[in-house]
């Protein structure tokens, strides 16, 4: 299942609105909102903090929101964009052994490594972009591929969280 990730001028339970963000990491042009960020509660009657969000997806160490995380008085975050979203997998599994799966994710958190894979949707549909030519730009390093069926991005990998761009092709021209 795809939870859409939050930005500036996302609704809130309480009937308020997210109002701060970081300004390096754009969806559809609004500035993406993180754990710390703010957002006004009519209910309550204060400026809230965002106080949970994607522990896989740091903008510059900050978690990022997304649909139904907390605000420090008690509301949830509301959707209003599902361009970018966080997948879960949307799937289950199990381990025949309770020690294995402690030791893989125990080697996995250790790896200290970053992962994303980014899906496309179309912004006024909200179908996944399935096999649309994309770049990848992070840390100078351009990344070229063609979205899956779902519409999802490769998965992109590095030893520390990065802020990277994403530019969707659609003239033909050669990859480098």
């Amino acid at each position: 299942m795809a939870t859409p990730y939050i930005v500036i001028g996302c609704p809130t339970t309480g009937g308020g609105k997210v109002i701060s963000g970081n300004s390096s990491f754009l969806i559809e042009s609004k500035a993406i909102a993180c754990v710390g960020d703010k957002a006004t509660c009519p209910k309550h009657q204060t400026v809230s903090t965002i106080i949970s969000g994607d522990p896989y997806m740091q903008v510059f160490g900050k978690a990022a929101a997304r649909v139904n995380d907390s605000l420090s008085c008690g509301c949830k975050l509301l959707p209003q964009q599902n361009l970018a979203v966080q997948d879960n997998g949307g799937g289950s599994s199990s381990a025949s052994s309770s020690t294995s799966s402690k030791d893989n994710l125990s080697s996995f958190l250790s790896s200290e490594s970053f992962g994303h894979r980014f899906q496309l949707k179309d912004q006024l549909t909200g179908n996944p972009l399935s096999n649309i030519c994309y770049e990848i730009e992070k840390n100078g390093e351009i990344i070229h591929g063609t979205t899956d069926d779902q519409g999802f991005t490769e998965l992109v990998t590095n030893t520390s969280a990065e802020e990277v761009t994403i530019s969707i092709i659609y003239e033909e021209h050669q990859h480098g």
